[in-house]
């Protein structure tokens, strides 16, 4: 499924409520993955933190992990207790993304693991993507692809 939504900076709240209400609601016994894509400054962190917040985390304690890569939160969401925060922008080859071992995050079912410039890692199938495009200073193209 693929939809296409129009978001303003007061909306990305609503539209991430939403992502995480798919995301819980999908069976399996693996964590959640999503992936979000877009340029510098499309809005990929600022969603992560209305996540975030939605989990019950203070979004102002969220930044993006640019330089320590994956950032992991304590939530108190019925269903996620755990959100990992990964931005891989500054791998230069798929291969560095060993380094995060996400092998045990993966397993939890209650981990919701959120990855910043996945096309920089080898990772394959996450539950959702999202890609972020500009459409002007307060308004944002989010491309869900579940």
């Amino acid at each position: 499924m693929k939809e296409t939504i129009i978001v303003t900076e007061k909306e990305i709240g609503d539209a991430a409520r939403k992502i995480v209400n798919t995301l819980a609601s999908i069976k399996g016994e693996d964590a959640k993955v999503l992936f979000l894509e877009g340029d510098l400054g499309a809005g990929k962190t600022t969603f992560t933190k209305e996540i975030a917040d939605i989990l019950g985390i203070q979004k102002e304690d969220v930044h993006s992990p640019t330089f320590i890569l994956k950032k992991e939160y304590r939530a108190t969401h019925p269903f996620f207790r755990t959100l990992i925060h990964i931005d891989a922008y500054r791998f230069d080859t798929k291969d560095e993304a060993k380094v995060l071992r996400l092998e045990n995050d993966l397993k939890d079912k209650h981990a919701l693991i959120v990855i910043e410039w996945p096309s920089k890692m080898n990772h394959k199938n996450p539950d959702m993507e999202i890609a972020f495009s500009f459409v002007d200073d307060d308004t944002r193209e989010l491309t869900i692809t579940l």
